[in-house]
């Protein structure tokens, strides 16, 4: 029987506390279960070379993009794999939009190779290989995706730690828009930590972070007009920080006037995608109709009842 490995990894999405996360500040985050990312990993007769098979990239491993090179090239080297493989990825996860899609590769990857060897993959240890791949892709990442990930449970992260929250359980929607911009989490973590070294906006990071512990409460509460108002403040703090978008602030305008009560950027920013809270599916479905129209890519309406 030829070798072949399988695995598979959902999203996420942040709530609140993205980039401060990266100073040590807390994090809400939450499972993207729509958008979910599978690969398989199968052995190819030894006269071949290795292959990567993807909607991004079709072709020799040698040729692929970073990211992927790097995480198929230390599996092979790492385990002393003599045969070529090929790599399949499938995915309705939209790269570089703050969704968590390298660390949902990363996990479905790390699945898969031990599914191809055969061999245990406790939790700890696939958050170590998932963490390893993410710093090749974010340089300096908190963790909260691969975390998130992993778990599979909306999560409070603070300094490496995980506390597990309760499934969301409030009378509202959210609105869940990939801009269509291509963002780069790393060039913006980077930007964000250059531009605290000035303490006038280190001060805007602990806000961020006093802003996640009253999300934290708005959840526990069930007080979704509590968590719109962390949404908007949020979002004015991350603009100060320069990671919001010119098509990010065009989408939250329209959407207010949709009816829409707040709405924020998601992940690393300057571009990717946003969230935005809506009262009700009717409001929810006319921001959906005027982020299409404005351009936006992918949309997602999910109900915060659980």
């Amino acid at each position: 029987m030829t070798q072949h490995g399988y695995g598979e990894a959902n999203g996420k999405v942040i709530l609140i506390g993205e980039h401060a996360v990266t100073f040590g500040e807390p994090a809400i985050a939450i499972p993207f279960t729509t958008g979910k990312i599978c690969i398989s990993i199968d052995a190819l007769h030894p006269d071949e070379q290795s292959y990567v098979k993807s909607a991004v990239f079709t072709g020799a491993l040698d040729e692929a993009p970073e990211h992927i090179h790097a995480v198929v090239t230390r599996f092979i080297e790492k385990y002393d794999i003599s045969t070529p493989i090929q790599v399949t990825i499938d995915s309705n996860l939209p790269p570089s939009r703050g969704l968590g899609s390298s660390a949902a590769m990363a996990v479905a990857f790390v699945r898969a190779s031990y599914d191809y060897l055969d061999q245990p993959l406790p939790d700890a240890l696939l958050l170590e290989e998932a963490n390893w791949a993410e710093r090749i892709a974010h340089g300096k990442p908190s963790g909260i995706d691969t975390q998130t990930i992993v778990s599979n449970k909306p999560v409070l992260f603070e300094q490496g730690k995980v506390t597990t929250l309760k499934p969301l359980a409030l009378d509202g929607y959210m609105v869940v828009i990939d801009t269509g911009v291509k963002g780069s989490t790393k060039q913006a973590v980077e930007d964000v930590h250059t531009l605290c070294e000035d303490d006038a906006y280190l001060q805007h990071i602990r806000a961020l972070g006093e802003l996640v512990v009253q999300a934290r409460d708005a959840i526990q509460e069930h007080d979704f007009a509590k968590l719109a108002e962390v949404f908007n403040q949020g979002q004015g703090h991350l603009k100060t920080l320069t990671v919001s978008h010119e098509m990010i602030e065009i989408i939250l305008k329209a959407s207010r006037e949709q009816g829409a009560i707040a709405g924020k950027l998601t992940g690393g920013g300057r571009g990717g995608s946003m969230i935005v809270l809506a009262p009700s599916m009717e409001v929810a479905e006319q921001v959906s109709d005027s982020a299409k129209e404005l351009g936006a890519h992918h949309i997602w309406i999910e109900q915060l009842g659980g």
